[in-house]
C-alpha cells in the first residue's frame, strides 16, 4: 500500500478534490503495491481520468492543487506537479493522463480545464474500467484522522501498460541522450511485469481478464498482440534480455540462478503472448 510520509499527502489531496476523486484511477509504480507484495519503491504518483466527469464537474483542479502548494513540474506542459513535503526530503508528484481519443489534434496533450492538461494515454478507457476502489487511512498533514477511497487500475490492466511504456522506451523515442535511462526504465517495466504474473494464483484466468479487456479496442489488441509476440516469445526475446540485464544488476545472483529465474520469466511472460 502507499507508505508514508506520501500516503498522508494523498489522504490531504482526496479531501481537497471532494467528489471529484471518483475520476481519477491510479496506475504506474503506486498501483503495483497494491497488486505485489513488497513492490519497489516508488514516490510518483500516476493517475488517468475520467476527462468527461471532470469536465462536468464544479472542482477547478488547478485552483485545488495551488491550494495544497503545488507547483507545475518545469517543462512538463501542465500536466505534471510536485510539492516539497515540510520536514522532509520527499516531495509529492502528481501526473495527469487521459484517454488518448481526447488529445488534441497532432498533439499528446488532453484539455482537462483552467490551465491543467493531462497526457494523452494510450488504452486510458480500458483503464478506467478495470479498476477497483480501496480504502487508504492514515493522518492528515493537521493529525486528524482521515480514510478515503482510491480507485485503482486491476493487475492486468496495469500490464498491458507496462508492456505499451517497455515498448515506448527500449524503442528510445526519445533519442540518444536519453539511451541509458529509457533501457533502465524498460528493464523495471520487465521486472514489474514479472512480478505481477509471479502473484496470480490462478493464471489461466489472469490470461482471459488480460484478452478480454481489449474487447472493446481492437486496435491496441493488435498493438499489443505485436509487443508480447516481440518481446515475450523467445527465451532470447528483447524482453527476456531486458530481465536478464535487470538481474545481473544483483550482486547475490549467480549465473546459475540468474538463469533459472530468467526461464521462470520466460514461461511467465510466454503466457501473454496472443495472436
Amino acid at each position: 500500500m502507499i507508505p508514508e510520509p506520501q500516503r498522508t499527502y494523498v489522504l490531504e489531496l482526496w479531501l481537497e478534490l471532494g467528489p471529484a476523486v471518483a475520476s481519477f484511477v491510479l496506475v504506474g509504480g503506486q498501483a503495483l503495491k497494491f497488486a505485489v507484495p513488497h513492490a519497489r519503491a516508488t514516490k510518483d504518483f500516476d493517475f488517468v481520468l475520467d476527462v468527461v466527469a471532470i469536465r462536468q464537474g464544479h472542482v477547478s483542479l488547478a485552483a485545488a492543487l495551488n491550494r495544497l502548494g503545488y507547483a507545475v513540474v518545469p517543462e512538463s506542459h501542465n500536466f505534471q506537479f510536485e510539492k516539497p513535503i515540510p520536514n522532509s526530503a520527499h516531495t509529492m508528484r502528481v501526473e495527469l493522463l487521459a484517454p488518448d481519443e481526447y488529445k488534441r489534434k497532432n498533439n499528446f496533450r488532453v484539455d482537462i480545464g483552467d490551465d491543467v492538461h493531462a497526457r494523452a494515454c494510450l488504452g486510458g478507457s480500458i483503464v478506467l474500467t478495470e479498476s477497483d476502489s480501496y480504502e487508504i487511512s492514515g493522518r492528515l498533514p493537521s493529525g486528524v484522522a482521515s480514510r478515503a477511497n482510491i480507485r485503482v487500475t486491476r493487475p492486468h490492466a496495469l500490464v498491458f501498460m507496462k508492456c505499451l511504456a517497455m515498448d515506448d522506451r527500449y524503442r528510445n523515442l526519445r533519442g540518444i541522450d536519453h539511451y541509458e535511462h529509457d533501457r533502465d526504465s524498460a528493464r523495471t517495466h520487465v521486472a514489474d511485469i514479472v512480478d505481477i504474473l509471479t502473484v496470480q494464483t490462478d493464471s489461466a484466468r489472469f490470461r482471459e481478464s488480460f484478452l478480454k479487456q481489449f474487447d472493446r479496442d481492437l486496435d491496441l489488441r493488435t498493438r499489443l498482440s505485436q509487443i508480447t509476440w516481440t518481446y515475450f516469445a523467445r527465451s532470447d526475446s528483447p524482453g527476456l534480455l531486458l530481465y536478464e540485464e535487470r538481474l545481473s544488476e544483483n550482486p547475490d545472483m549467480g549465473i546459475e540462478e540468474i538463469s533459472a529465474e530468467r526461464n521462470r520469466a520466460h514461461r511467465l511472460l510466454s503466457d501473454l503472448v496472443f495472436e
